[in-house]
């Protein structure tokens, strides 16, 4: 049990979040949200967790995990809460904010604790909980939004129950039985990067998370005329999960220009999910969401590998924290943007207005890997002249 309840509870924290995505089709109906609210709504989780990340989200030591995982953990429940009583945008927005705090404080101190107790298991183990959360959350939302009564009560009244249980069994086991040590050797080597090139590949990645989970809901229910919340969540989902198996399916370094590849791929399946303008169809949408989900999770992976190889490991929680903030930041800033494009022009227009952002951020990391890589070909002979 003490093994399982730190998973869990990432589990439940990633989830929190996530819910909203399963049920913003019937929001949009319920509150008449225009797409840029929607984009709001979105963003204004990622411009919490943002700052939390960056100033709280790293402990100093094992003893602050505990206010961190109690804190977070009470946000979530007041989130829930204010979800399960919020009739306007306004309000939804306070709940957002309150799962930014939840995710920002809970995560690393989490992911401490998971990794004390189950050794390099623990990065696959938070890998998963994260993606099956996120994945989870929006599915099931919309499973009970869908067939049980109360929609906007039931999802979130369920979840702060579970969430408050099993941040009670967290905190309430504080022992310290560090797992033995695992081997490191799936620490490949990487080739050197800027890390401009892996911040870019960051904000890649989640400026298209943004996209297919802040607006990709809305565009099926309009391009597809359907208001099933299960069939509109499909997307999402197979978005999550394929960004989580890509990641375990192929491993480090074995694409071509690894960054640049996994962002032309996220560009592919967002450029699949456009052409849903043209040729309404669900297979296609899905296929969309699939295709961008498998860039997204080995962009992700890239960009926080070439911020991070380089330095020490007592230094990778601070970095991947300063990543993350970097890349949240830019997709909040990304999604209100296609937000306004959806709500000024028509939602048909903000996928291809997504496509097209994303083709500029992958042009600029390739004019940073170009002259960085000019720059190191030239070091020798600079040295050789000077000798």
């Amino acid at each position: 049990m003490r093994l399982a309840a730190p998973g869990t509870l990432l589990v439940l924290i990633m989830a929190q979040p996530n819910l909203a995505t399963g049920m913003m089709p019937y929001y949009r109906h319920a509150w008449a949200l225009a797409p840029l609210l929607i984009t709001v709504i979105f963003a204004a989780y990622l411009i919490a967790l943002t700052p939390t990340l960056s100033l709280l989200g790293t402990p100093a030591s094992r003893a602050d995990w505990w206010w961190r995982i109690a804190v977070g953990s009470a946000c979530g429940v007041g989130a829930d809460c204010a979800m399960a009583l919020a009739h306007s945008a306004v309000v939804a927005c306070v709940a957002r904010i309150l799962a930014g705090l939840s995710v920002g404080l809970v995560t690393g101190s989490l992911a401490g604790l998971i990794l004390e107790r189950r050794g390099e298991r623990g990065r696959t183990a938070m890998a998963s909980a994260t993606v099956i959360g996120s994945a989870l959350g929006t599915f099931a939302a919309a499973v009970v939004a869908q067939y049980l009564p109360a929609p906007g009560v039931a999802v979130y009244a369920g979840h702060a129950v579970l969430l408050a249980g099993a941040a009670a069994a967290v905190v309430s086991d504080r022992a310290v039985r560090p797992a033995a040590a695992g081997s490191r050797s799936g620490a490949a080597s990487l080739v050197a990067e800027p890390a401009a090139a892996g911040y870019l590949t960051g904000i890649s990645a989640w400026v298209s998370a943004g996209l297919v989970v802040a607006l990709l809901p809305s565009y099926g229910a309009e391009l597809l005329g359907t208001g099933n919340l299960v069939l509109l969540a499909l997307p999402v989902v197979l978005y999550l999960v394929t960004a989580w198996l890509a990641q375990r399916a192929l491993p480090p370094n074995r694409l071509p220009a690894e960054p640049i590849t996994a962002q032309l791929i996220i560009i592919a399946g967002v450029l699949i999910a456009a052409a849903v303008a043209w040729l309404p169809s669900l297979p296609l949408l899905l296929c969309g969401g699939a295709v961008a989900g498998c860039g997204q999770g080995l962009a992700y992976r890239a960009g926080l590998r070439i911020v991070s190889v380089a330095a020490p490991p007592e230094h990778h929680a601070r970095l991947s924290s300063r990543f993350a903030a970097v890349a949240y930041l830019c997709a909040a800033v990304g999604t209100i943007a296609l937000g306004a494009v959806a709500s000024l022009a028509a939602m048909r227009d903000a996928v291809p207005a997504g496509a097209l952002t994303l083709i500029v951020i992958v042009a600029a990391t390739a004019a940073v890997r170009r002259r960085a890589a000019s720059r190191a070909a030239n070091v020798p002979l600079v040295s050789s002249t000077t000798a």
